[in-house]
Order: C-alpha cells, then structure tokens, then sequence
C-alpha cells in the first residue's frame, strides 16, 4: 500500500505552515533482480539479485513559508525510513574478464533525512530585481553497518544556488521588449559522506560554477513580436568537476587529458532564435 495525507495551516496571511506523512512501496526492478553482464552505461559487470525483498518507505516532511510584497522564504525539511532499500555494492576484489569492477545489487536499511532552504528577494519598488537564493542537503545512512559502510552511495553533496536577474517589460523607445539579464552562481561542496567500502566509491570534491544569460523579444512598430533572441553560457568560466552522481567518474586514465574518470561539461554557449509564425 502506498498513500500520503498532510495539511496545511495560515496562521497569517504571510505565514503558512505544512506537514505531511505518507508511505511509499517500490518492487525491485528487472536490472536489480537478473543483472549479469557489464552495464556500458556505467562502465562495471553487474549481477542482480533474484532474491531481493520490496523496498518500503515511512516518510514524515514538514516545511514553514513567509511571503511578503518584498521578501518570500521557506524552509522545509523531511526524514525518511527505507526497508530493504537496494543499492549496488562492489565485490572485493572482483573483476570481469575485461577488467571491469564487478558490483552486486544488496539492500539493507536506510534512513535519509535533509531539508531545503529558499530566499527570494524581490524589493518594491525595484519590481525589475530578483535576487533568487536555495540551499539542500540530504544526510542518507544504512543503520547497523560498520565504518565504511554506513553512508549509502550516490547521495548529492551539500548544494547552494544564488541568481540575480533582471527583467524589464520595455526597454525607452527601442523595439526591446521582455529584456532580461540573469548571473547565477552555483557551489556544490565536497561529498565526505561516500560508502568507501570495497572501493565502491571515493571522495568527490567540490566545485563552483557561474552561468549568465541574456534574452529579449523584438516587436515591430505595433508591439508584435517578430522574433526572441536568447545567449546563455553555462561554466562560464570552464571549470573541470566531476558530479558525485556521475558514474563515469570511475573511468579509466584519459590519456588525452590526464585525469582520470570522464569530466562533466565545461564552458558551452549556445544562441536561440525563436520565431513566431501566424498562418491567417
């Protein structure tokens, strides 16, 4: 049985209070139960369980909002409590025939537990400012296992993401309409939390990006638009990471570049044209 019931409550007009228990249920999937081969998205042999058990999850979340004409937070938080929760495991010292890690689907119990935090700033009377902000974290653990063990693998790290943005409806007497102008700053900390067990994992540091886009729509005469133009560059500043959640971090030595494992993207550009069509 899955099923969720919750509530919300205005104790003023600008605060508002929720919360919220619900129960989950998830069968073990056909990769999880009958894997025996090397998986090419993931660069590892893996080998299924038949035997595993449905996860079952109890969750309780809860959360607070403030909203006002200038200022909007929130803050919310949850805890969850997984039954036969199935991850993968690597096997001590085993490898495939091609060298690869080889890792077996296990479960075990699991609690996970975390929140998140947003500030939106939007002063009158500058309507045209946005000053965005948000922050999570997820804290995940398998109870009763020994050190090494006891973080469950591929967990997120720590992230905050802060934006200022700028709209204005008309731009003077240009043909300039909806122009908006946006820099956003992007920190993920370093994942210390990392089921180092077997090898399974290793620590992943943390990085900063910074991506900015611009956009308007330009309008005829008669205030119709005849086409949008929007730049946007994300890693602006082309800053080599790696995700914790990307599995092909594990990769092998890239002798192009000197690092091991595959990095995410660096610095990318792209120009979008929209243009609208009326058939009469």
């Amino acid at each position: 049985m899955s099923g969720s019931l919750g509530g919300a409550y205005s104790l003023t007009e600008k605060l508002l209070l929720k919360a919220n228990v619900s129960r989950g249920f998830r069968a073990p999937n056909i990769a999880e139960l009958a894997s025996n081969g090397k998986h090419e998205g993931t660069i590892r042999y893996e080998l299924g369980d038949p035997t595993l058990k449905a996860e079952t999850s109890l969750q309780l979340d809860g959360g607070v909002s403030y909203t006002t004409d200038h200022i909007s937070l929130s803050l919310d938080a949850f805890r969850n409590q997984i039954q036969n929760y199935v991850f993968p495991e690597r096997v001590e010292g085993a490898v495939s025939e091609e060298g690869d890690p080889v890792f077996q689907y296990n479960q075990g119990t699991a609690r996970l537990a975390g929140g998140e935090a947003t500030l939106d700033i939007h002063p009158h009377p500058l309507d045209w400012l946005h000053f965005e902000n948000s922050f999570s974290m997820v804290r995940a653990r398998q109870l009763n296992q020994p050190e090494g063990q006891q973080y469950l693998p591929f967990i997120p790290a720590d992230r905050l993401q802060s934006t200022v943005r700028v709209n204005f409806h008309t731009v003077g007497k240009s043909r300039l309409s909806n122009l908006y102008a946006r820099a956003g700053l992007e920190h993920t900390f370093a994942q210390n939390r990392f089921f180092s067990a077997f090898d399974t994992e290793t620590r992943t540091p943390g990085y900063t990006l910074v991506n900015v886009g611009l956009g308007s729509d330009v309008v005829n005469a008669r205030a119709r638009t005849l086409f949008s133009l929007y730049l946007t560059a994300t890693n602006l500043f082309d800053v080599g990471y790696q995700s914790h959640l990307s599995r092909l971090k594990y990769a092998a030595y890239n002798v192009a570049n000197g690092r091991n494992g595959v990095f995410n993207m660096g610095r990318n550009v792209s120009l979008k044209l929209v243009v609208p069509l009326a058939f009469n």
